[in-house]
């Protein structure tokens, strides 16, 4: 079995780093990384944790490329008996209100933070037509689901430095808004708000309209003093601040998020979810268990913060002009044969995305550094190649 990987290793590698963008590549750190492999030298394969496909180079979904904490490993395998007891106890909304100064009465889990935005959302338009307002390009979760109910939706356009314009959303919210959806940092461009700025937003927004701030990249924030929303929402009763453990915490396949609001505004939202029939008995050990874990936190920052440079670097090198971005993602713009180029790479195993509503811009999720060597070949090669 090791020795088939081997060969599959090598083969990849071969068919990538020995090929056209092998002669670009000699001399660079990233060339000795992929020579190792090639010559056997080393054990790794070229997938990230948590792949079974030897060859498969996932950075097109943002995924942890540490993998979960061992902690929280540990804590699924003592728990696995006990997969058929429900989780009838608020022990993580607890842990959490602890770890962010608020009280248990503040938390609200779900299943991925994609439940937070989802009952938000419903509970925005339940019995009262309107509209939402964001930016665009901005995560489309609370305007997708607001299409779908047959709302109305009202996009601002990012500024020319791809930053969010909050004069500008704020003057789009009418007598008929319902929510207000702010992605900080901004998934697809990776920029980070003024703090001071957003809070003076969030606080001229009328009372009865809710405001979503989606925090899911917070933890990957250059500045680790840049401050959180979650402060406000004990004094500003219509905030939401929605957080997710898929990211720095490595638990997207657990599914576990949460959004931390007044308790009346989570009372609203409540109604839309199943209640305690939402908790899973193994995501919930985990996401504690990973939530007493801040070490692990700050080595996957600090592992995607170096991924973020060599990318940044080899993209530059190549004539790009990477966005500098605060999240886990690099987002480039390749130009008009971006659709194309991705066929290419996923024909190669390699998946990177385009950023969503951003033409000809891609979208790579750092991943550990044979990853992120292993795209860069494959791109290099690729693009040499239309």
């Amino acid at each position: 079995m090791a020795e088939a990987q081997d060969m599959n290793r090598r083969s990849f590698l071969r068919n990538t780093v020995l090929g056209g963008a092998g002669v670009t590549l000699m001399g660079t750190p990233a060339w000795e990384a992929a020579a190792q492999m090639v010559s056997g030298s080393t054990d790794l394969p070229v997938n990230g944790v948590g792949l079974d496909d030897p060859l498969l180079v996932q950075l097109s979904i943002n995924e942890n490329p540490l993998g979960a904490s061992h902690r929280a490993i540990e804590a699924v395998a003592g728990k696995m008996f006990g997969m058929n007891r429900y989780t009838m106890h608020f022990e993580l909304e607890e842990a959490l209100a602890t770890h962010h100064g608020v009280d248990p009465e503040s938390v609200f889990t779900g299943v991925g933070s994609s439940e937070i935005l989802l009952t938000a959302t419903l509970a925005a338009f339940w019995n009262n037509p309107g509209n939402v307002v964001t930016a665009f390009p901005s995560y489309r979760s609370i305007p997708s689901t607001a299409e779908e109910l047959g709302q109305a939706v009202k996009r601002v356009p990012l500024t020319g430095d791809w930053q969010m314009d909050l004069s500008a959303i704020l003057a789009a919210v009418d007598e008929n808004t319902r929510i207000v959806s702010i992605c900080n940092p901004n998934n697809p461009t990776g920029q980070l708000l003024d703090p001071a700025e957003l809070e003076r937003t969030i606080r001229a927004v009328p009372n009865d309209v809710i405001v979503c701030v989606d925090e899911a990249y917070i933890q990957f924030v250059d500045d680790p003093a840049y401050p959180s929303t979650i402060s406000l929402t004990k004094d500003v009763e219509n905030l939401l601040v929605s957080r997710t453990f898929s990211k720095a915490y490595g638990l997207g396949g657990m599914r576990v998020g949460y959004g931390v609001a007044h308790p009346s505004l989570l009372e609203r939202m409540q109604r839309f979810s199943i209640g305690l029939l939402n908790k899973n008995t193994l995501s919930t050990v985990a996401a504690m268990a990973a939530l007493n874990d801040q070490q692990h936190v700050r080595r996957t920052v600090e592992i995607v913060r170096e991924g973020k440079a060599f990318l940044y670097e080899e993209l530059e090198s190549m004539g790009y002009s990477p966005l500098r971005t605060q999240t886990i993602f690099v987002t480039v713009e390749v130009g008009p044969n971006l659709e194309t180029l991705l066929d290419r790479l996923w024909e190669k195993k390699v998946r990177v995305r385009q950023a969503f509503d951003m033409e000809g811009f891609m979208r790579i999720s750092v991943g550990l550094p044979r990853e992120n060597e292993a795209f860069i070949s494959a791109f290099k090669r690729e693009r040499s190649a239309l």
